[in-house]
């Protein structure tokens, strides 16, 4: 009988808290407040759950359940986005970000590729126009062009001028019209310069320039 009574008494202390902790949750509902404890932690899971059933995820990660939520890309993570080539050019040489100047953002990567050694600006400007004019200073048209996404496309030929790249002479980079980001394109033969832009500087299609579905 004594052993019955000792495995008894756990059990009635056990309920005897449960109704405690209910009646005390109630009260406090009642005063209005909000029930925590095991109540909040089952919101939490619910919480992430929604935000991992997003439709899109934009570019910095996040989840969304539209594209015009999601924020323009900024910063090193946005260039990499804008860039898909950005990443393969950081695995075959070396880049880092530099004194941006009129720049908000200005990452170089430099590198041997074809037999030059070529050097790739990626940069990103306040204001797209402030871009434009660098490009133009330069002596060279743009050549203007439709995208597959509907936007203009401005890219500027090889042009052979002084460079703080020794060599690396020659210089052709291209933007999006209305859009900030750019990236330029040095190296020692006119053709290489061509063929690393193409390489490592594709600019994102604009209708994934804020994320894309999942």
């Amino acid at each position: 009988m004594q052993k019955r009574r000792d495995r008894v008494t756990p059990v009635l202390f056990a309920i005897t808290v449960l109704l405690a902790l209910a009646v005390a949750g109630i009260i406090h509902v009642a005063h209005g407040g909000e029930v925590v404890g095991p109540f909040a932690v089952a919101d939490q899971v619910s919480s992430t759950t929604e935000r991992t059933n997003t439709p899109y995820v934009c570019w910095d990660g996040n989840g969304s359940g539209s594209l015009t939520r999601c924020p323009d890309p900024r910063g090193v993570e946005g260039l990499r986005w804008v860039f898909p080539g950005h990443d393969d050019a950081v695995r075959r040489g070396e880049c880092s970000r530099r004194e941006a100047g009129a720049r908000d953002l200005f990452v170089e990567c430099s590198m041997s590729w074809r037999g030059e050694q070529v050097h790739l600006h990626y940069a990103h400007w306040g204001e797209w126009q402030t871009g434009r004019k660098k490009h133009d200073a330069t002596g060279s048209t743009p050549r203007v062009e439709q995208r597959t996404d509907g936007a203009m496309s401005l890219s500027w030929r090889p042009r052979r001028l002084p460079t703080p790249h020794g060599e690396a002479t020659w210089i052709t980079a291209e933007m999006v019209e209305g859009h900030g980001w750019s990236v330029s394109a040095y190296a020692g033969d006119a053709e290489v310069a061509r063929a690393a832009l193409e390489e490592f500087g594709e600019i994102r299609d604009l209708r994934e320039w804020r994320g894309r579905p999942r």
